[in-house]
C-alpha cells in the first residue's frame, strides 16, 4: 500500500468527495451494495492509498500483538466508514489522533486482531483498530459515535 497522503486534511477531503459520489450514484441501495459499488468504480491503487494518522501506545501495540506502532487509515476503510456512519463528522475523524493518544478505556476484541479504544470528549467515541495477520501494520477499522448508555456498557 502506498502512503499517498501527507496530511489529514487532504485525505479527509478526498474521502468525503469519494463517498459522496458513491452515495449520489447508489440511491436506494443498501450500505453493503454501496461499498461494493465503490470497490468497482475506484481503482485498487486509490482504495489502498493511506494516511499514517498517528502512533499506538506500547499498551495498545502489545494488546494487538503488533510489531508496528504506526496507525494507518486506508481510503477503502475511510469510504466504507463514511458510508456506514454518516453521522461521524470531519471534526470527529480529526479526533482520532487524540483518541489514540489518550483513550478513556480500551480492550482487545474477541477476534484478537482488533483493539477498541473509547474516548469521552463532548461526544462518546468507539475507535476500532486492527492489525494485519502478519502483525506488521495497523489500521483504523472504524469510528463510531455512541450514546452515553452504550459507552457505559463497555
Amino acid at each position: 500500500m502506498e502512503n499517498k497522503y501527507k496530511n489529514f486534511s487532504d485525505f479527509n477531503c478526498d474521502s468525503r468527495y469519494l463517498a459522496e459520489y458513491v452515495r449520489n450514484n447508489t440511491i436506494g441501495m443498501s450500505i453493503a451494495q454501496q461499498i461494493e459499488y465503490a470497490r468497482k468504480v475506484y481503482t485498487k491503487d486509490l482504495l489502498n492509498s493511506r494516511l499514517t494518522i498517528g502512533f499506538l501506545s506500547d499498551d495498545v501495540k502489545n494488546m494487538l500483538g503488533s510489531n508496528a506502532k504506526l496507525l494507518n487509515f486506508s481510503m477503502d476503510n475511510m469510504i466504507k466508514n463514511r458510508l456506514s456512519h454518516p453521522e461521524v463528522t470531519d471534526e470527529d475523524y480529526a479526533k482520532i489522533v487524540k483518541i489514540i493518544k489518550s483513550p478513556s478505556k480500551y480492550y482487545r476484541s474477541k477476534s484478537g486482531y482488533d483493539v477498541i479504544l473509547f474516548k469521552e470528549d463532548e461526544k462518546y467515541y468507539k475507535l476500532v483498530i486492527k492489525t494485519t495477520r502478519n502483525r506488521k501494520e495497523n489500521f483504523v477499522k472504524s469510528l463510531h459515535l455512541l450514546n452515553k448508555d452504550r459507552y457505559n456498557k463497555y
